[in-house]
């Protein structure tokens, strides 16, 4: 037998692999009541058409547990999905087309999401293969596929019959790139430095009360003043009312404890929403709600003067009208936390939108006691699931 002097492994592997899935040796056996099953929860990716190194390396570990758990003797259950809906596929048929989804007809969009999606899944395809992944093909799946909704819809409706699931007009997170609704845990908090605004509020007897906030543009939205009820500088004030400037409102000055005393001035104006601190706030106090900013992250007919701007745009005029009244005291550099949509990286807003919740705290504590039964490797990602359950507010 005579070696070839270089080794074709492209030939080679595909040769092997097509007889490895001939033999169907890495098949689950549905009907295989002898073995134990090892089933793998693969998280599918999105189809971008780019396997990356990130998604190499996901898929080798998940690959050396199948192969161990065959070799222990275990009925092996690995299958292969594509997650074709939300966000990034439409971000990615939109930069691909060149025009955003509210230019095009819905069924147009959608039909546009399918055809690219499915082009982009034959190359990932191909690279999970050549990476040499034990999967079994026979059970791969699209989520945008029939079969998969009515797997969905039959468990959003168990839910709905549990009383886990209700519908309501409540504020939530939205990127006014995607103008979509995006879950708490699809925000991904980034550190940015930004202006810290300093600029006075009238109180009843004409003096001044300033405030230092990062989102002027939000005084449209101003729906009340807080300061702590134990900082001795302001407790005289708590009960009284402040003018909101350029729009000439009297808001009350209420006291709560989340105050932080040592930013800005200490004194904190509510706005609706200008981050999840106002959300828990203005239903505390039970205050109401004036919203200017509409889906788009445009300004609307609340905002006066601020009408039809955009969220940035807004923020600039606004100081420019402060300074011009003379109610502008100085502007600070700051570096903070900023609540951005996690797939185009936009600063997301809060607004209120009738959707469907589910009652999460109704299940943490059922989560928290099945993840004490589950062996964690490495263990510590047990307490990062405690951390994001105690973390959910509903």
């Amino acid at each position: 037998m005579v070696l070839p002097k270089r080794f074709n492994f492209r030939e080679i592997e595909k040769k092997w692999q097509r007889i490895w899935e001939e033999w169907r040796i890495y098949r689950f056996d549905k009907e295989d009541k002898v073995r134990p099953t090892f089933s793998i929860d693969t998280p599918p990716p999105y189809p971008s058409g780019e396997f990356h190194v990130g998604n190499a390396f996901n898929h080798a570990y998940m690959d050396f547990v199948a192969r161990y758990k065959r070799m222990r003797g275990y009925n092996v259950f690995f299958p292969q999905g594509w997650d074709c809906h939300g966000l990034p596929t439409e971000v990615r048929v939109e930069r691909t087309i060149g025009r955003y989804k509210r230019e095009i007809p819905r069924d147009e969009f959608i039909a546009l999401c399918r055809e690219y999606t499915l082009k982009w899944i034959e190359p990932m395809k191909e690279s999970i293969k050549r990476l040499g992944c034990s999967i079994d093909w026979t059970t791969e799946y699209m989520t945008m596929n029939p079969d998969y909704w009515r797997r969905t819809q039959l468990s959003f409706i168990l839910m709905y019959r549990k009383g886990l699931i209700y519908r309501g007009y409540l504020p939530i997170y939205w990127c006014p790139r995607c103008e979509t609704a995006i879950a708490e845990a699809e925000v991904e908090y980034k550190m940015v430095k930004r202006k810290l605004y300093y600029y006075n509020f009238e109180l009843e007897n004409g003096e001044p009360l300033t405030i230092a906030s990062t989102r002027p543009e939000l005084l449209a939205s101003c729906i009340a003043v807080a300061v702590h009820p134990e900082d001795k500088r302001y407790f005289h004030l708590i009960g009284k009312k402040a003018k909101v400037p350029i729009y000439d409102r009297w808001v009350p000055i209420i006291a709560d404890e989340e105050v932080d005393m040592h930013f800005g001035t200490g004194v904190v104006m509510i706005c609706t929403y200008g981050d999840k601190t106002d959300v828990k706030w203005q239903a505390r106090h039970r205050l109401p709600v004036i919203i200017s900013i509409n889906e788009r992250g445009i300004m609307n007919e609340k905002a006066g003067p601020l009408k039809g701007l955009i969220v940035e745009e807004a923020r600039t005029r606004m100081a420019q009208l402060l300074e011009e009244r003379g109610l502008l005291v100085k502007v600070e550099d700051i570096e903070s936390s900023v609540g951005t949509c996690w797939r185009c990286h936009t600063p997301v807003e809060i607004i209120p939108k009738e959707q469907w919740f589910v009652k999460t705290r109704e299940l943490a504590d059922r989560v928290l006691e099945e993840a004490r039964k589950v062996k964690w490797i490495p263990s510590y990602m047990r307490r990062r699931l405690e951390d994001w359950v105690n973390s959910l507010d509903w």
